[in-house]
């Protein structure tokens, strides 16, 4: 400073102009001088108006029309407003700065049809900049395009109608930092060769999109539908030199891409080439991505593109939701690679028709990579020698969605030759949670014969998938090609990578290779068919040597829970040794053993390992036995297998052995070759009726083996869902159609389309409880049907129904539904194992037991007759004779021991025995509902005047005849008392003998109406019971009906009934009802008729005096026990019996009626007894046990109670034997007879062992206590011997 100060002016002013213009040239170094332009904002506010004038100083339209080399545009805080159009070109080192000194946003706004255009431009740089609402178009646009044609070959158009915010065209060195580009209807920034070696950092481009994109709903592209945050396009030059042909590097530095759409089709000319023809030569812009796209096509230079740490989000577009890549056919060299980036909810998740009959709205949501596109002929270089490569490093793709491919979607159009070596590596990248219809998280498809030719590589390495989800599947698509990553007609290596949790096969091949190697996992994926790998049309996995894969808790619905292979894709691939051989390990061995010896597998150091992969038809492997792998016939030999059908576990080596079941773990199920429907003749249902198939499928070595089928014509269906797995039981078919209509149907295997035969079905009218619907020919259940405890299988057509009750038509009708408990043990009883049963509509009587039929199981079925002993019905001959002659006998014989043995109620020790059976025989049925036990029971029965055995008197015996004859033998006894009372008034001789033997008609008489009684009331109740029939019909009307009881087919009082009921009428009034009465008042009986005098002693002589009328008590019990059985159901009905004896033994215990205590003790115990019964019932109904072991306890229980009986019977039976023939007690020991009774015993002890003596007195046994309260004997006699009793008293003879 000081030298410059001497000097004088001369020379200093020409240092001067000498330090200026170094200066100069250090700040713009090409340009001779650099100006700094203050560039005036319209509005001091933010861009939220129109577009106003500049008040003072230069505006930016001044600025851009104006500028030059070496201008520095300084653009103040505000909002600056295009008015005019014009493009910045041929200058060098131009920049356009945000002054942000002052804190405010510097925003540059566009009128309508206005946007930034630079061209030709070297070093130019935008920072802090917002360009909000520009849109380049028209004329303007046309021009552009001119003008940037004359310098490179852009074969593509941007056309007229396509609004760009920003277009950089031919420029080198372009710096971009934290600029802004918003609300563009279109695109943000096009970008046409920016070379040299430019930097994007640190901007963000949101919400761009165009007009008609605006909605998700958009159901039609138009022209104005390309958008987008930025495109950048690469072509050659028109004219190339060395320093056009010089390297590109392009750095994209941590830049938003967020809320950008393109939703125009025009990508679909790339990827459904068949198309193009129909697009050739119209004006359309060529573009994919929502957030960034890539059009290469450049040869004449090396390209190298770097995006890092940038994020794409919520970015929708057709194709490349997220990004684009666009490969044209001849590109080489070109370099790409996404690191840390970060790709989320990209995509839309609803998809609309276009008129193309393609889904136009986000096919793909995230990366679209689109390879070898030809839209023109060009001239192709000579040699490709240079390949391109993509690479994504240390990425995330997270819930992105689309159609194909919402992770990355690779298309490779594989149209040029030579082939360029081209690869796709992703590396350390994370595909989470996307969602598409095929390749959740990866598409990758290359137009070729095979995935063995040369091609596009594509490698997966480090890389995770967890949890992507295969949304719904295509109509028509194969199953087994929906995957997380897809491969189709492609080379993939996956290594080092995860597959966890995915929805979809984790990864499916078509005409792929896939190329396992390291160590690659399989965990917990689900799918359709090969929950881990699915191999279809020749498609072939290698594991490589020195690799661990493992298949772990994958899961298929249908088949292969690991692996599913189907090696000729729908077709019988098994037949006569053909090739299916779909796994390989290190490379493709194919004619190893047969041309080269095969390499040793066990040396390749390969481990493969199942575990818990399930599937319905191969739980591990399905599709092939893997036998004609070469390999396998080497492993085999070393292992010494054999076996047609091979397992694999890849533990340690490879190991084979036999499974045992198709659908277990770690099982290999080979595909169906043949299909043969067995037993169809004679096939008649209703419409929609399900009814089962026995289908034989067969694999090509003739071994059954599961398949899935589904039905052809279209009316019949398979299973509930129009598919049947054939492994387990025969095969569910429904068939719709009219009524009393045939149809013939054709089974078909769904993994291999293979045909059965032709079976017909005939259709008849829908039967009851069903009513015929036109809509979809079918039988659906009437709505009388429902029930709580009925319901109607709408399928099946049948009823379960529960046990316990019964379900049938109306009696002489067809529309009305009765449902109610069943009658005694009609119906079938209740099952070990279910609760139901189940009966068609044509076969109703199936619920019935024992043979019976009609309404409420009551009468018998056809040829069929009711039986004496039990309610079953059962085939019979006419034995009508044989059966008289028996009964009269065992009349004769009831006589004969009452009489001659002296058994008769006088004595007091059969009072228990007949009450115990009159009561055990009415509530057998009860008591036994579990289980059958009658045999046990038939002392009771015969003692109760019952048949014990199961008979009848003629074929066809109605329950209504078997009652009505039932009354016949009391009758038949009655008349047999009657005539041997009057043949021993007739006959002296007779007379003596009898008195001899201590005989008096009144013990007769007297025990036999007590016999008879039980009989004779039983009977009576039973023909005057009637029940109560709800009917229900579909309306919700309902009504009673009543019918006989016993059996409700009958009316009650129909004629034959009604003779009964008549009957019955005159039998309770002269006999049921009387008896008891005169018993309990024994003093209206003296007044009435003193001659019913010795035979009311006969009752109630063993009865202390002050309870005489307990025996008339204990009939009137009989009679309501006998109707509590009758017109209740159990429990109910066994509780109140309970209740009942429980009130008799407490009111005995306490009273002591009978004279003798022995007596009282045989009553208790009798009474103890039934007590016991009802307790073991209701415990076992209570439990309600179903195994056969507690049938086993029950019945064991039930035979020790009433055993126990029969011991107790048998003791009374030789006790009275004994008092009947005094010299019996020589055969038994001393010590074993009462005291009283070591001596002989004469005429003057009666049956009792009372002695009549002359003074009138009762005398008792040495042995017996007197009793205090025994009045003095009811009536006199002179002497015993000379004593003869009449029927109803009088004089002696």
């Amino acid at each position: 400073a000081i030298y410059l100060v001497l000097l004088p002016l001369p020379q200093l002013m020409v240092v001067h102009l000498g330090v200026v213009s170094i200066v100069v040239l250090l700040v713009c170094p090409t340009a001779i001088y650099c100006s700094n332009v203050t560039v005036n904002p319209s509005s001091s506010s933010s861009c939220s108006q129109p577009c106003g004038s500049v008040v003072n100083g230069t505006s930016i339209d001044q600025a851009l029309g104006n500028i030059s080399s070496g201008d520095y545009l300084r653009l103040l805080p505000g909002c600056h407003c295009v008015r005019t159009f014009s493009v910045v070109k041929d200058v060098t080192n131009v920049s356009l700065i945000g002054d942000d000194g002052g804190g405010g946003i510097v925003q540059i706004m566009c009128a309508p049809g206005l946007g930034l255009a630079f061209l030709n431009v070297t070093r130019l740089s935008f920072q802090r900049l917002t360009i909000t609402g520009c849109g380049l178009n028209g004329s303007n646009a046309v021009s552009l395009n001119t003008a940037i044609n004359t310098i490179v070959d852009l074969f593509i158009q941007l056309a007229e109608d396509i609004n760009i915010a920003l277009v950089i065209a031919s420029c080198t060195n372009v710096v971009m930092d934290h600029v802004t580009i918003v609300n563009t209807n279109g695109i943000g920034l096009v970008g046409v060769n920016v070379a040299g070696q430019s930097n994007f950092t640190n901007n963000v481009f949101s919400s761009n999109a165009g007009q008609n994109c605006k909605s998700t709903n958009a159901s039609q592209p138009s022209s104005n539908t390309a958008g987008g945050g930025a495109q950048l396009m690469y072509v050659d030059y028109i004219n190339q030199s060395s320093s056009s042909s010089s390297p590109v590097y392009l750095n994209i530095d941590n830049n938003t891409f967020s809320q950008n759409s393109y939703c125009g089709i025009e990508t679909y000319v790339e990827i459904f080439y068949q198309y193009y023809q129909a697009f050739r030569g119209v004006n359309y812009t060529v573009g994919a991505g929502g957030g960034l796209s890539f059009n290469l096509a450049q040869q004449g230079y090396p390209l190298f593109i770097n995006v890092q740490r940038s994020s794409f989000k919520n970015n929708t577009a057709t194709f490349g939701s997220a990004a684009a890549i666009l490969w044209y056919a001849g590109l080489q060299d070109t370099h790409i690679t996404f690191s840390d980036c970060d790709f989320s909810k990209n995509g839309f998740a609803q998809y609309s028709q276009s008129t193309l009959g393609l889904l136009t709205y986000s096919v793909q949501g995230g990366v679209l990579v689109l390879k070898d596109i030809v839209v023109r002929s060009r001239p192709w270089p000579s040699n490709l020698s240079h390949p391109n490569t993509l690479v994504f490093l240390r990425s995330k793709f997270v819930s992105n969605s689309g159609l194909l491919g919402s992770g990355i979607l690779i298309k490779s159009q594989y149209s040029v030759i030579p082939i360029n070596a081209d690869s796709i590596v992703m590396d350390s990248c994370q595909f989470e949670e996307n969602t598409a219809m095929a390749g959740s998280a990866l598409y990758i498809s290359e137009n070729k014969f095979t995935g063995l030719q040369m091609g596009l590589t594509v490698t997966i390495q480090n890389c995770t998938f967890l949890n992507n989800t295969v949304s719904r599947s295509a109509v028509g698509a194969p199953s087994g090609v929906l995957a997380t990553v897809q491969a189709s007609l492609m080379k993939i290596t996956i290594r080092d990578s995860s597959f966890l949790g995915n929805t979809g096969t984790a990864v499916g091949g078509i005409s792929s290779l896939i190329i396992l190697e390291g160590d690659v996992r399989f965990h917990g994926n689900t799918a359709l068919a090969g929950g881990a790998l699915s191999l279809v049309s020749a498609s072939i996995a290698i594991v490589k040597r020195n690799s661990i894969i493992s298949f772990a808790n994958n899961t298929a619905s249908i088949s292969g829970g690991a692996i599913y292979g189907d090696y000729f894709y729908g077709q019988s691939s098994l037949g006569g040794g053909s090739y299916d051989c779909f796994l390989q390990f290190d490379s493709i061995y194919i004619f190893c053993n047969i041309e080269y010896p095969c390499p040793d597998l066990t040396t390749f150091n390969i481990t493969m390992t199942f575990s818990n992969n399930t599937a319905t038809l191969g739980g591990s492997l399905y599709g092939s036995t893997l036998e004609s792998c070469s390999w396998a016939t080497q492993i085999k030999r070393l292992l010494n297998l054999n076996g047609s059908i091979l397992e694999l576990v890849f533990n340690k080596g490879i190991i084979f052995h036999s499974p045992q079941s198709p659908n277990s773990s770690y099982v290999l199920s080979t595909p169906v070759s043949t299909l043969a429907a067995k037993n169809t003749s004679s096939l008649t249902y209703m419409p929609g009726q399900m009814f089962e198939l026995n289908l034989n499928s067969t694999d090509s070595f003739n071994q059954k083996v599961p398949t899935i089928v589904t039905a052809q014509p279209l009316s019949v269906t398979v299973g509930d869902s129009g598919y049947w797995l054939t492994s387990a039981s025969d095969v569910g078919t429904k068939v719709y159609g009219q009524q009393n209509a045939t149809v013939n149907i054709t089974l078909y295997s769904v993994d291999r389309f293979v045909q059965s035969n032709s079976i017909l079905v005939t259709l008849t009218e829908c039967k009851f409880g069903f009513y015929y619907n036109d809509t979809k020919p079918n039988c659906l259940c009437q709505n009388a049907t429902v029930n709580s405890q009925v319901t109607c299988d709408q399928n099946l057509k049948v009823f379960n129904i529960t046990y316990g009750q019964w379900f049938g038509p109306e009696p002489g009708a067809s529309t009305g539904v009765v449902f109610q408990a069943c009658l005694f043990d009609y119906c079938l009883p209740r099952d070990n194992t279910n609760l139901v049963i189940t009966v068609l509509p044509q076969a109703i009587d199936a619920q019935c037991g024992n043979n019976r039929r009609g309404l409420l199981c009551g009468g018998c079925q056809e040829g069929y007759s009711a039986v004496f002993g039990t309610n079953r019905c059962m085939k019979c001959s006419d034995n009508t004779l044989g059966l008289l002659v028996f009964c009269a006998a065992v009349g004769v014989g009831i006589i004969a021991v009452i009489t001659l043995l002296h058994i008769s109620i006088s004595e007091g020790y059969i009072n228990g025995p007949l009450f115990y059976a009159s009561v055990v025989s009415t509530y057998e049925i009860h008591f036994t509902g579990h289980f059958s036990a009658r045999e046990i029971f038939i002392p009771v029965y015969l003692l109760n005047l019952d048949m014990g055995f199961e008979t009848c008197f003629y074929n066809g015996m109605t329950p209504l005849e078997r009652i009505g004859l039932g009354l016949l033998f009391p009758a038949y006894l009655f008349v047999l008392m009657i005539l041997f009372i009057w043949l021993t008034s007739r006959s002296l001789k007779l007379s003596e003998w009898l008195a001899k033997s201590n005989y008096t008609p009144s013990k007769l008489v007297a025990t036999l109406i007590v016999l008879s009684y039980n009989s004779i009331t039983q009977s009576c109740i039973q023909i005057l019971g009637f029940v109560e029939v709800t009917v229900y019909r579909d309306d919700g009307s309902k009504y009673v009906i009543s019918r006989w009881a016993t059996d409700p087919n009958v009316e009650y009082f129909s004629p034959i009934h009604a003779l009964l009921f008549v009957i019955t009428v005159v039998l309770v009034a002269i006999f049921v009802i009387p008896v008891p009465f005169l018993l309990i008042l024994p003093s209206l009986t003296s007044r009435v008729v003193w001659g019913l005098k010795p035979l009311y002693d006969a009752f109630v002589c063993h009865y202390k005096d002050r309870y005489a009328f307990w025996l008339g008590v204990r009939l009137f019990l009989r009679l309501a026990i006998f109707m509590l059985s009758s017109f209740l159901q159990p429990p109910t009905n066994i509780l109140l019996l309970g209740i009942c004896v429980s009130l008799i033994f407490f009111a005995s215990s306490v009273a002591h009626p009978f004279k003798l205590a022995s007596q009282g003790a045989l009553d208790s115990f009798f009474l103890s007894n039934i007590l016991l019964l009802v307790t073991g019932s209701l415990y076992f109904r209570m439990l309600e046990v179903s195994s056969a072991k507690s049938n086993r306890a029950e019945r064991v229980f039930f035979v020790v109670v009433v055993c126990s009986a029969y011991v107790v019977m048998l003791g009374i039976l030789v006790w009275h034997l004994v008092l009947r023939f005094p010299k019996l007690l020589v055969l038994v020991p001393s010590k074993c007879v009462p005291k009283g009774h070591r001596h002989s015993v004469g005429p003057q002890v009666d049956s009792l062992g009372y002695g009549v003596l002359q003074d009138n007195h009762v005398q008792y046994r040495p042995d017996e206590e007197l009793d205090a309260s025994i009045d003095q004997p009811r009536f006199r006699v002179q002497n015993f011997s000379e004593y003869r009793e009449p029927l109803l008293g009088g004089e002696a003879a």
